[in-house]
């Protein structure tokens, strides 16, 4: 393989065949935007060693990069044997934010998670989003029951009726605000909430990806949930595989296919859940794999698995956070992402330019010091919208 003279060669030049794989990879142009993303065009792709990268061909390969007047789109093609490809549209630009809060903790063991977004609000989430230059439009709050005046239903899912009632309506305003051009800015609330933000995204564009940012899996099933929360079923629902009983005419699932699914600091998983996740092409990667591979490893490999057609999310729960500097959460678990960890993960969704959603749950104002990690949750949105220091 020849070696380029410079990155501008570097996609002109770069031509990988795996012949006994019958799968080939063509890098025909890469803008300037997503370079540091692909890295230099050396022996390596992603980040990836050599006797990986053909194993990952088959996924997903970036050949095409092209400029529009006003948004930036990234053309991702996959080729197979039999001739077979996808196409991703990745948006960079300054498109106004739609603010949809999800004041909901029916799904969560504890109480606090409603207050979330008008915790984040307050900590001046508008103002710092407007300075990167892109308006918000705040559509207010979707209200969740209160748990002392509504009924429990089974112990197997809980509170499931009215969490249902209130996905639906999230699902409503994330999808209407894709019809509107507008970036949905999703605030929790419980995790649960994301049920309606993928089911939302799935209605607008067909099923997509997402990159899970979270202290735990999220992937219990009815028949696993050791404690029948909610808010530790929505990968699972997402992907389809949490029984009928979450199906709604709101949204169609799966929302995301396993294929374009990856979680990144986990540390605490049931299980049944690590069973599950283990079986499907999940990409999981635990706190152990980012103290060994490096969170930029990991976010770059992430980003490259969930690529592809409809939609790209980003779902970060502020659990996926140490404790110490996120403490105000419902279930903390202590050895997780740092400060800088943190917000260098969201700097590289950014650069990606693949995300065109965004959401942040489990801020629980109860529990926090002086609203430290609402005022965090501000910085890591602003950062994952394209904040810079230079």
């Amino acid at each position: 393989m020849a070696k380029p003279r410079n990155r501008r060669d570097a996609v002109d030049q770069r031509h990988v065949q795996v012949d006994h794989d019958r799968v080939w990879l063509e890098v025909v142009r890469l803008l300037d935007r997503f370079e540091s993303i692909f890295r230099e065009a050396d022996n390596t792709q992603l980040g990836l060693p050599v006797d990986q990268l053909t194993q990952r061909v088959e996924e997903r390969s970036v050949v095409v990069g092209e400029q529009h007047a006003d948004s930036l789109a990234l053309l991702c093609y996959l080729h197979f044997w039999n001739g077979s490809f996808r196409i991703v549209s990745a948006q960079t630009d300054g498109r106004p934010v739609a603010l949809i809060g999800a004041s909901l903790d029916l799904g969560a063991g504890r109480r606090g998670v409603d207050m979330g977004p008008s915790a984040i609000r307050y900590a001046g989430l508008a103002p710092r989003i407007e300075r990167l230059g892109r308006p918000v439009f705040d559509w207010g709050n979707v209200e969740g029951a209160v748990p002392e005046a509504t009924e429990m239903g089974s112990e197997r899912v809980r509170f499931l009726a009215p969490i249902k009632q209130a996905c639906e309506r999230v699902a409503h305003l994330v999808a209407r605000s894709v019809e509107e051009g507008l970036h949905p800015l999703v605030l929790g609330g419980d995790h649960s909430v994301a049920i309606g933000t993928l089911g939302g995204l799935s209605r607008a564009y067909g099923p997509g990806g997402v990159l899970w940012i979270d202290a735990h899996g999220d992937a219990n099933r009815p028949e696993t949930s050791p404690t029948g929360n909610v808010h530790g079923m929505p990968l699972a629902v997402a992907l389809g595989l949490a029984g009928p009983e979450f199906e709604s005419e709101a949204w169609t699932l799966p929302a995301v296919t396993p294929d374009r699914v990856a979680l990144v600091g986990t540390r605490s998983l049931d299980p049944a859940e690590a069973s599950l996740l283990s079986e499907l092409d999940v990409e999981v990667y635990t706190m152990s794999d980012v103290d060994r591979l490096g969170l930029e490893r990991v976010i770059r490999q992430s980003l490259a698995h969930i690529a592809g057609s409809g939609f790209v999310h980003v779902s970060l729960d502020m659990d996926a956070l140490e404790p110490d500097i996120a403490p105000g959460v419902g279930t903390p678990v202590r050895g997780g992402l740092s400060y800088r960890e943190a917000h260098l993960a969201m700097e590289l969704v950014a650069e990606s330019g693949l995300a065109g959603s965004l959401e942040v749950v489990e801020v629980n104002p109860i529990l926090d010091n002086e609203n430290e990690t609402a005022k965090l949750a501000v910085e890591l949105v602003a950062s994952a919208l394209g904040a810079r220091i230079l």
